[in-house]
């Protein structure tokens, strides 16, 4: 009570201090009177927004093509074959690895013409992608802030939040009526 009179003592002097003197702006410490309450404003922001859908994706599979290899890609398979062969094999062996390469890479000739890769079915996928679109918001763009001064009680709007009892430095301009 002693603090809150002698509070308004001072401020009184202040204020009478600038008219006297004219036109001066003083800075003041003032009294919060309660917890600020927000201002809450629609704004336009950017907001992500997931889109989802259901997509057929094919599954993939191997199928007899009734189909043989030329005569060529079977040759050219086994001289490729031969070859790699030839690097393995040492002495009498080197022979022998030559000719089973050589095989071997006629045998793979064959079965790729035999098979080709084929849909074998479908599946569900879900498949999401995330844009950015304008939204209206609420979102805090303010407080109102109730402070004392000079005996009455002043609404003014701050950009953050005050508590009760909290003391709050402003400007204050006092001029002449004229």
């Amino acid at each position: 009570m002693v603090k809150e009179s002698l509070m308004k003592k001072v401020m009184l002097v202040a204020a009478g201090l600038l008219l006297a003197g004219g036109v001066q702006a003083q800075t003041m410490l003032v009294k919060v009177l309660q917890e600020s309450d927000e201002i809450i404003s629609e704004v336009y922001k950017e907001v992500p927004i997931k889109s989802c859908r259901i997509e057929q994706l094919p599954i993939y599979g191997t199928q007899a093509s009734g189909e043989q290899a030329s005569t060529a890609d079977v040759i050219a398979s086994a001289i490729f074959g031969g070859l790699l062969g030839n690097q393995v094999g040492d002495g009498s062996g080197k022979d022998a690895a030559t000719i089973l390469g050589a095989i071997a890479g006629a045998d793979i000739a064959n079965k790729k013409g035999k098979s080709k890769q084929v849909i074998v079915g479908h599946k569900q996928q879900e498949v999401c992608d995330v844009i950015m679109q304008q939204r209206t918001v609420n979102q805090v763009t303010g407080y109102k802030t109730y402070i004392e001064f000079g005996g009455n009680i002043w609404q003014m709007n701050t950009t953050i939040p005050y508590t009760t009892g909290e003391f709050l430095s402003v400007n204050v301009d006092i001029t002449p009526a004229e």
